[in-house]
């Protein structure tokens, strides 16, 4: 209301310039039906929570691997599992002819293969409670680097989960080593992760496989297709893993100075950029959810609920024309009408006061066209907003909202001869990642981490969700 009460300070003056003083012809007076008029209106918006079923399941970037499962009790169940190809190493001469490892002449022995995934310190959930993951080998089909998957394939298409024959192993585990003291775990340098030790048999066939000679990552690829990798229970974590890597640790002895040395190495074999990891995204009775409170909306990340908002483009278009009037203006016979601030308020209430293990509210939001969004969250693409209908905006703590200025929208939408029967105007609220390039632009994809808020409807009794309007015409 402050921001709608500056633009009308603003526009005042304009009106007042109607009546001027002239030096030559003395006291001039503009006609009544030129003079500006300035008009204040509030619409009430309708909305709806939306499920969408799925987005983009490729991991492009840090800390968009996610791994694990997590149940609240009012947005459900949300679990996330992982299709993961790893590499030959960036380092290794494998690309030139060479051999990762010495010569035979020096006899290089395998010690341990192990895998480590690295997460991030945000990754939510409780600090203390186990969870089981388990790994299986890719046995079906490896991942089409060229295909875009979404986050509700199939996972048979790539392993058969239930073929214990290709389980690689299992491990319990808490997000924090409980064997590490609170300085170790707290300190600033301090990187978490979890350790897997694979067996001797699958070391061995391991080694002999890194000891061929691969021309690129498919030839690699065709040898170990990857892992996929899931939780067996546990429902109150959410690792955001921003690294796996696979480390094959080997000694070898050579003669210096007559006598034999020995010498540990290892040879990384990352989950990187070169080949694929898949997020596979479940939001469990999901529809037990969504449009069960007519108060309120939910937003939930990961492809889980968008809400969709309706403006009311006939009745504003209506509103306007009645108060500024009909006088002709323009060819079409009307008022020329602008409008100067559209402010839409989207609240969040019933935040949860827990200091832990609360749901995340997500910070940034694209107000969306709902024609857009399908595409948007499949592809995955950064998203440039710059002349297009979306709008952004950040969640204020403080005031525990979301604010949108759609004035450009409105007026864009309005004065569009295409929509002169459109009688709603269809956006949906989408969670997303904002992404700064080196020369500053600012671009957005659909955010996955964790994360929910509850919004009031516009059938809040309280404060419904609205759009504040200052229009005028001349």
């Amino acid at each position: 209301m402050k921001k709608n009460l500056f633009i009308i300070l603003m526009i005042l003056p304009l009106a007042f310039a109607a009546c001027k003083k002239d030096d030559a012809m003395g006291i001039s007076i503009q006609p009544e039906q030129d003079k500006i008029k300035v008009v204040v209106d509030t619409f009430l918006i309708a909305s709806e929570d939306y499920h969408i079923e799925a987005i983009s399941a490729q991991c492009l970037d840090t800390l968009s691997m996610l791994l694990g499962e997590y149940y609240n009790e009012k947005y459900g169940t949300t679990k996330a599992e992982l299709i993961v190809q790893i590499a030959p190493p960036i380092f290794s001469p494998i690309f030139n002819g060479d051999t990762i490892f010495p010569p035979d002449r020096y006899n290089p022995q395998p010690d341990s293969l192990v895998m480590l995934m690295l997460y991030s310190k945000h990754s939510f959930g409780s600090k203390i409670e186990p969870f089981e993951i388990s790994v299986y080998e890719l046995d079906n089909s490896a991942p089409d680097y060229s295909t875009q998957y979404l986050t509700d394939f199939d996972i048979e298409q790539f392993s058969s989960s239930a073929r214990e024959s290709f389980l690689l192993g299992r491990k319990v585990a808490t997000s924090i080593d409980q064997t590490l003291g609170d300085s170790i775990t707290t300190a600033s340098g301090y990187v978490p992760y979890i350790r897997y030790k694979f067996d001797d048999v699958f070391r061995d066939r391991f080694f002999n496989i890194a000891k061929q000679q691969f021309e690129n990552e498919q030839q690699f690829l065709n040898q170990f297709k990857g892992m996929y990798i899931t939780t067996s229970y546990g429902k109150s974590i959410m690792l955001y893993l921003w690294g796996i890597d696979v480390r094959l640790f080997y000694h070898y002895t050579y003669k210096k100075n007559g006598v034999d040395t020995t010498v540990t190495n290892y040879v990384n074999f990352p989950a990187n950029k070169e080949v694929r990891q898949l997020n596979k995204i479940t939001h469990e009775n999901i529809q037990s959810v969504i449009n069960k409170r007519d108060s309120v909306n939910y937003i939930k990340t990961g492809g889980g609920i968008y809400p969709k908002l309706s403006l009311p483009i006939a009745k504003i278009n209506k509103q306007m024309r009645d108060s500024i009037g009909v006088v002709m203006n323009d060819s079409a016979g009307h008022k020329i009408i602008t409008v100067n601030s559209a402010v839409l308020s989207v609240e969040a209430t019933e935040i949860d006061s827990a200091k832990t293990n609360r749901m995340p509210v997500p910070t940034h939001v694209l107000l969306m066209p709902a024609n857009e969004v399908e595409k948007f969250v499949k592809e995955g693409k950064l998203y440039f907003v710059g002349d297009s209908a979306s709008v952004y905006a950040a969640y204020n703590s403080t005031t525990r909202e979301y604010t949108f200025d759609v004035a450009k929208l409105l007026n864009s939408v309005l004065r569009d001869k295409k929509n002169a029967d459109l009688q709603t105007f269809d956006m949906m609220l989408v969670p997303v990642d904002v992404v700064t390039s080196s020369n500053g632009a600012v671009s957005y994809h659909p955010q996955k981490f964790i994360g929910a808020a509850t919004i009031r409807s516009s059938r809040s009794q309280y404060s419904p969700m609205r759009l504040e309007l200052v229009y005028s015409g001349f």
